[in-house]
C-alpha cells in the first residue's frame, strides 16, 4: 500500500490568513491552480479553493478588494502526514467531503498537498497490483491441486469399475459417494482455475474438428456416477456425424458446468441435453425438471458466487462459480447463454456458438 509521500505535491502555494484576497486570486490564476493553503507560521490553518470563492464571495456579493484570505477560506483543515496510507487519506476525504488535504511533517509544518485524484490513482494502482498477485497465487494453488485431485478421482474410478477386485454392494455405495465428492472437488478446482485464467487474460481459443457424438459419450461416462437417485440424464445429438469446428476443451467445460448445475438442482425427473443447428448457430439445450428459478433472480444467475438464494446455498452444494465461468468462456468463443425457467417446474439453458461444420478431416475425439 502506497503512502501519501509517494503521491503528494511538495511544491504548494501558501499564504497567511491576512493575505489580500485579490492577490491570492491572482496567484491561483497565474499558476493555474485550484487552491492555496492558508497558514499561520509553518502550520496550515485553512484552504482557499475556487469553491470557496464562488460560495462565500461572489454568491454573497461584495468587493473582493475588501476581503482577506482568512475571511473566505475553509477552516479548519484536516491534515495528513507523509506516512498516512493513500487508502486512509482517501477515506478521510470521503468522510469530510474534502477534495484535497494539506500534508504536514511530525511537527505540524506544511510540506505539501494531496488531492482526491492523486489518491484515487494510487489506490486503483494498489488494487490492481493486489488483484494481480491474488490471481497468481490462486493460479499456482489451483494448478498444484489439480494433479493430486485428478489422481484421487482416477483411482476412485478404477475402484468403482472393479479394476482391482469386485466390490460388494455396500462397498460400491461408499465408493460411489467418494466418486461424487471427488468429482465435485475436481470441478470446483477446474472452475476456479478457468476463472483465474479468464480474469488474467491468459486464454487462447483453439480451432479443431469436434465429434459432438463422442463428446456426449464422454460426458455421459463422466456423469454416470453423479446422477442423483430418481433423476435420469439423456443425451440427444441432432447434428449428425459431421464434425463441427471449435474449441473442444472450452465447449466441454461449458456443457459440463451447465449439466452439473441442472443435476444439482433437480431432485426428481430428468435432465436432457440436446445438440442441434438453429438459425445457423451450433445450439446446445440443457433442460431439467428441477426446482426452477424465480423470475427476479434470472438476471443474476450468471454473476460470480450467485445461487438462487441463501437457503439454497445451504441445501445445494457449490459456491456459484459454474454458470459465471460458462458465460465467460462463451464470451471468449463468441457465443452466448440464455435461460428460461418456471419456479417449481424446471429450467432450460440454451447455449449458442458460431461453429461451422467441417467438410472432411478427422474430428477431435475425447
Amino acid at each position: 500500500m502506497q503512502t501519501v509521500a509517494t503521491v503528494m505535491t511538495p511544491e504548494v502555494s501558501s499564504v497567511d490568513r491576512d493575505f489580500p484576497l485579490l492577490k491570492a486570486i491572482a496567484i491561483m490564476a497565474k499558476r493555474a491552480i485550484s487552491c492555496v493553503v492558508v497558514r499561520e507560521g509553518p502550520r496550515p490553518i485553512g484552504i482557499l479553493t475556487e469553491r470557496d470563492l464562488v460560495r462565500k464571495l461572489f454568491a454573497a456579493g461584495g468587493d473582493p478588494a475588501m476581503f482577506r484570505v482568512g475571511d473566505v477560506m475553509t477552516t479548519p483543515p484536516q491534515t495528513v502526514t507523509e506516512e498516512t496510507t493513500t487508502l486512509e487519506a482517501l477515506q478521510l476525504l470521503r468522510t469530510r467531503a474534502f477534495r484535497r488535504l494539506p500534508v504536514v511533517d511530525p511537527n505540524g509544518a506544511l510540506v505539501g498537498i494531496v488531492t482526491q485524484t492523486d489518491l484515487l490513482h494510487a489506490v486503483i494502482a494498489d488494487l490492481e497490483e493486489a488483484s494481480r498477485l491474488k490471481s497468481e497465487i490462486l493460479s499456482t494453488v489451483s494448478h498444484e491441486l489439480r494433479t493430486p485431485i485428478a489422481l484421487i478421482a482416477g483411482y476412485v474410478d478404477l475402484l468403482s469399475e472393479g479394476t482391482f477386485e469386485p466390490l460388494q454392494p455396500r462397498q460400491q455405495e461408499v465408493v460411489a459417494r467418494v466418486q461424487r465428492t471427488s468429482s465435485q472437488l475436481v470441478d470446483l478446482v477446474n472452475a476456479a482455475f478457468e476463472l483465474i485464467q479468464l480474469e488474467a487474460g491468459r486464454v487462447s481459443v483453439a480451432c479443431n474438428p469436434i465429434d459432438v457424438e463422442a463428446l456426449f459419450e464422454q460426458l455421459g461416462r463422466e456423469f454416470r456416477a453423479l446422477v442423483p437417485e430418481g433423476v435420469s440424464l439423456h443425451w440427444r445429438n441432432e447434428l449428425g456425424t459431421q464434425p463441427i469446428l471449435g474449441d473442444h476443451a472450452k465447449l466441454k467445460a461449458s456443457l459440463k458446468n451447465v449439466v452439473d448445475n441442472a443435476l444439482k438442482f433437480t431432485t426428481a425427473g430428468r435432465v436432457e441435453v440436446m445438440a442441434a443447428w438453429a438459425d445457423g448457430l451450433l445450439t446446445f439445450v440443457v433442460q431439467d425438471t428441477g426446482i426452477g428459478i424465480p423470475a427476479a433472480d434470472l438476471s443474476h444467475i450468471f454473476e460470480l458466487f450467485r445461487q438462487v438464494d441463501a437457503s439454497d446455498t445451504r441445501r445445494f452444494a457449490g459456491v456459484g462459480l459454474g454458470l459465471h465461468v460458462v458465460k465467460r468462456l462463451l464470451d471468449v468463443l463468441g457465443g452466448r447463454i440464455a435461460v428460461d425457467s418456471t419456479l417449481g417446474v424446471g429450467s432450460t439453458f440454451r447455449i449458442t456458438i458460431p461453429a461451422p461444420r467441417v467438410m472432411g478431416g478427422p474430428p477431435t475425439r475425447p
